[in-house]
């Protein structure tokens, strides 16, 4: 153990000595944080570059090459996230148990089986000479810092006793691999198959719920008159499995640094609906909400190239993800393909080989070993894979069956190269055919262009698969070989310059006919309805008024569904109730009085439905099968089986009305809280001392709303108390509005935290402050902060 790290564990025991802080104990953590101003040698650049920062610490950096941009870069987001980034390589290369023992061991377990490293690895082998340099400058800055680190590490260091472990491109590649399997179904599937697995066939029939015709699709086309909405191609299971409590996910501690909750919203309007011509583009991903941020923003510009590009970057990795260069604005939202399949195999008595086509062969395994803070020995893992891909159930057990994964994030090719392309685009020609590199993972992409285009295009893998496969379990000789390739280029989904002068994408449906194709598991398509409602009537817009909709939280979920409740309400005696839900605006914001019970009465009214279907209250349920349950009152699910009684919805409905009366007096901002959530402050008293967490604060939205939150509103069944305030981890994980003009392209940004990683810099939470009202802070590409608070110069020097 190295001096700096045994005084770091030293350090973080002393500061529970007295209950706080000491002034000495203070004094140094805060030499942790690196300064903004000054001059630094920087080895490996070319020429001398310069970082300017605003009063947000939001950097511009500008350099001779693009080379020393990346460097520079890398530098400084190690400067401001360098916890985040060792967080990041950790979780991809299964070390979590390292840091936070035996209870991280089947994050570590799932991370060696999936081998997200390795696939990283296979990932760097087939990018170009000039990405490689990209990468191999980004990790030089990031080491470089880490080298000329002045003062003890940030506090997580510290208190784990740790120091950051030197970068790599490999590190870089893997975020991407990381952000594939947080936005897959395929833990979806698996929960899917197991309720099938306890359910008879009325049962099924519900689950196959599929897209509804009131929900738009992205390119706009409608359903023939009396053509019945798209459903799941069947709510049957062929393969005899048991229930299986550990299906929904064996990643307690993956968490730590998932980027999911899979929603979010994006649009764009043509200049014909705009204020002064210029098309704008607006766009929220929905994540989960981490501490320090998911993204960090920051400009860069290379004077060789003409690179000039701003936007939301990720610690880790070069260049910007979301954002804008000189001609072109884009965004993401998570197209729901399905992107895994599991293939039932077939195994011998003993469990040694497993059938390919009519031979058997050996399983290929290999053995990882796994070191676990506060033991002495290693647990050891053994890998099983087949032709097919891992044999995940080893992890992931799934009712007896042997099921390995095919998994696109698994699959050659990943999301940097293109990203690059993207980021360099001087049209929109040349931004649709970077789009078309990007494999992983599966993106519904809006654009804006200078040129005044709009436009859409799918990215991502899309396998090929037999007919009607790919919702269920699919046996090992329907796919020998595993997927026999993907979507070409030109079948992706794609609109340019609609006649409806906008694009709406919010996680719905791309077509009518690709249901069941493209994938089969999309959220209630509430946001898309109520954005293309909107955005239909805009008519000399500017960024106000997009950034207006972003916080808008008019709920149609409980527009449907409020007659119900308050028909209930009355049914139940409960007049007050009923009367308080029919004056309500259908608003969730925080002083909202008719949110709180509504939600409360459908969550109730949802735990109530499958009380007797699943032991727990909570087996697989999407939205679009509760909603199909209540719409039809289909007696299967509503009656309980337990009971000598035969239930009516309405008695239900009743009961809820019951429960929801508890909190009729509340608001919503009373009910409900949301935070941006770091690991360390599940620790109470590191919270209190360092103040990890940002928040819990009061927020507005509700579930499917525009602004959304995903308040866990579900009472235990078997208690009568109703437990509130509730507090919300996943939301808008950023806000960015463009207005894309000739030669005046313009990108505004907000992050729920702020730009720092170290809980006592004060930019480690400023940005939160203002988070509810929301004001947008003004980025252009290739040009300086408007208010610039500091600078860094970076000399060249000696590696």
């Amino acid at each position: 153990m190295s001096l700096r790290r045994r005084a770091g564990v030293g350090l973080a025991a002393g500061l529970v000595i007295g209950g706080g802080l000491t002034t000495l104990a203070w004094f140094h953590l805060q030499r942790s944080m690196q300064p903004r101003s000054g001059e630094h040698v920087l080895p490996g650049l070319a020429a001398p570059a310069a970082v300017t920062f605003d009063e947000w610490a939001i950097p511009s950096i500008s350099a001779g090459t693009e080379l020393d941009v990346v460097r520079v870069q890398g530098f400084i987001h190690a400067s401001d996230r360098l916890w985040q980034m060792e967080l990041f390589q950790r979780v991809a290369r299964g070390r979590l148990a390292e840091l936070f023992g035996p209870a991280a061991l089947d994050a570590d377990r799932l991370m060696r089986t999936l081998d997200v490293w390795s696939a990283a690895g296979r990932e760097l082998d087939d990018v170009s000479e000039t990405e490689r340099a990209l990468l191999e400058a980004y990790a030089e800055g990031v080491n470089a810092r880490i080298a000329s680190w002045r003062g003890p590490w940030p506090p997580e260091f510290l208190i784990l006793g740790i120091e950051p472990q030197p970068w790599s491109p490999q590190a870089s590649v893997s975020i991407g691999r990381i952000m594939s399997l947080d936005l897959s179904d395929w833990r979806e599937e698996l929960d899917r198959m197991s309720a099938l697995a306890t359910l008879d066939a009325d049962h099924r029939r519900a689950l196959g719920a599929g897209y509804p015709a009131w929900g738009p699709t992205i390119l706009q086309d409608t359903l023939p008159s009396g053509t019945p909405p798209p459903r799941l191609a069947s709510a049957e299971t062929p393969f005899p499995v048991g229930p299986n409590p550990a299906a929904s996910s064996p990643d307690p501690l993956i968490q730590l640094s998932r980027f999911g909750f899979h929603a979010s919203n994006s649009w764009a309007l043509a200049g014909s609906r705009t204020a002064d011509g210029a098309s704008l583009l607006a766009n929220d991903m929905h994540l989960a909400l981490r501490a320090p941020s998911t993204w960090y923003l920051n400009g860069i510009a290379a004077e060789d190239s003409g690179l000039a590009v701003a936007g939301l970057s990720i610690p880790g990795t070069p260049g910007v993800i979301v954002g804008l260069n000189r001609d072109i604005a884009w965004s993401f939202t998570n197209a729901e393909v399905d992107d895994a399949d599991f293939v039932v195999e077939g195994i011998n008595l003993d469990g040694s080989m497993y059938r390919d086509t009519d031979d058997w062969r050996p399983f290929e395994t290999r053995t990882e070993e796994i070191l676990v803070r506060g033991r002495g020995e290693p647990e050891t893992w053994v890998v099983r894979s087949t032709v097919r891909g891992p044999v995940i159930t080893d992890v992931v057990p799934a009712g007896g069956l042997t099921l390995s994964l095919l998994w696109t994030g698994l699959e050659p090719g990943g999301p940097f190269a293109a990203l690059l392309e993207m980021n360099r685009a001087s049209d929109a020609d040349a931004f649709v055919a970077a789009v078309a590199h990007f494999r992983s993972p599966h993106q519904n992409v809006i654009y804006a262009a200078s040129s005044g285009e709009i436009g859409y295009r799918m990215a991502g893998s899309v396998p090929l698969r037999p007919t009607g496969e790919g919702a269920s379990p699919i046996s090992f000789e329907r796919l020998p070989e595993g997927w026999p390739g993907f979507w070409p280029p030109e079948a992706m989904p794609a609109l340019r310059d609609p006649e409806r002068g906008y694009l709406v994408s919010a996680n719905n449906l791309q077509a009518r006919t690709l249901f069941g194709r493209v994938g089969v598991y999309y959220p209630p398509p509430f946001r898309a309805r109520r954005i293309d409602d909107l955005v239909s009537r805009a008519s000399g817009w500017t960024v106000e008024e997009m950034r207006e909709t972003q916080l808008d939280s008019h709920s149609l979920w409980a527009e449907r569904y409020r007659p119900r409740a308050v028909r209930a309400a009355r049914r139940a005696g409960l007049d007050s109730l009923a009367l308080l839900l029919e004056r309500w605006d259908l608003r969730t914001e925080t002083e909202s009085r008719g949110a709180a019970p509504f939600f409360t009465w459908l969550y109730r009214l949802r735990e109530l439905i499958v009380a007797d279907e699943f032991d727990d209250g909570d087996g697989w349920f999407p939205d679009l099968a509760f909603m199909e349950i209540v719409d039809t009152a289909d007696s299967a699910w509503i009656d309980d089986a337990r009971t000598p009684e035969v239930e009516r919805l309405e008695t239900l409905e009743e009961e809820a009305a019951r429960t929801a009366a508890a909190v009729s007096g509340s608001s919503w901002g009373e009910v409900h809280r949301e935070r941006s959530a770091h690991p360390l402050g599940t620790v109470a008293w590191l919270d209190r001392l360092f103040g990890f967490h940002v928040g819990p604060y009061p927020s507005r939205g509700g579930p499917h709303t525009v602004r959304p939150d995903a308040p866990s509103l579900r009472s235990r069944l078997d208690s009568t108390a109703w437990k509130v305030p509730v507090v919300s981890e996943a939301g808008p994980s950023s806000r960015f509005v463009a207005r894309a003009a000739p030669s005046d392209m313009a990108g505004y940004f907000l992050l729920p935290t702020g730009q720092a990683g170290n809980p006592l810099d004060p930019h480690y939470r400023d940005m939160g402050a203002v988070w509810t009202e929301s004001p947008l802070i003004e980025l252009r590409p290739g040009r300086p902060p408007s208010k610039a608070a500091s600078e860094l110069l970076f000399l060249p020097g000696s590696r």
